[in-house]
């Protein structure tokens, strides 16, 4: 075998091998099949995140922290990877704005952060329990 043939199999090897761990790449980040949740466990968690809003007009930290908590557990519960990396977009933005809030000083970004919250929590639950509210950017928690 001579070098040019060599050079040219471990090209074509490489370029295979390189494909393969980008199709095991998309594999691993697609997004999960979730496991659906029992009615019962859908009134719990749509009680609790009504005891989370009716909670911020009072202590807003705590409220924004129990939804973090609460939305986590949801998804938990369904079965979505909670690595950082995977969590859905809203609830990345949400966390952002909590510490934006808190260092603040502000309640603005935590309502923000809730409202954020109640997207990924309504999606994780599959929809809403009542008619969607329209779109708003300054609508209230």
């Amino acid at each position: 075998m001579d070098l040019a043939t060599l050079a040219v199999d471990v090209v074509i090897a490489l370029w295979i091998t390189a494909v393969i761990v980008a199709v095991a790449r998309a594999w691993q980040s697609r997004m999960p099949r979730l496991a659906p949740l029992a009615p019962e466990a859908q009134g719990r968690y749509r009680q609790a995140w009504e005891n989370v809003m009716a909670r911020f007009i009072s202590a807003p930290r705590e409220s924004v922290r129990q939804a973090d908590s609460l939305v986590t557990s949801v998804l938990r519960d369904r079965g979505h990877p909670l690595d950082y990396v995977r969590l859905p977009r809203q609830m990345i933005e949400a966390r952002r704005k909590t510490i934006d809030g808190e260092e603040r000083g502000q309640t603005e970004p935590l309502r923000q952060a809730l409202l954020a919250y109640r997207a990924v929590f309504e999606q994780a639950l599959g929809g809403r329990g009542r008619e969607k509210a329209p779109d708003r950017s300054r609508e209230m928690a």
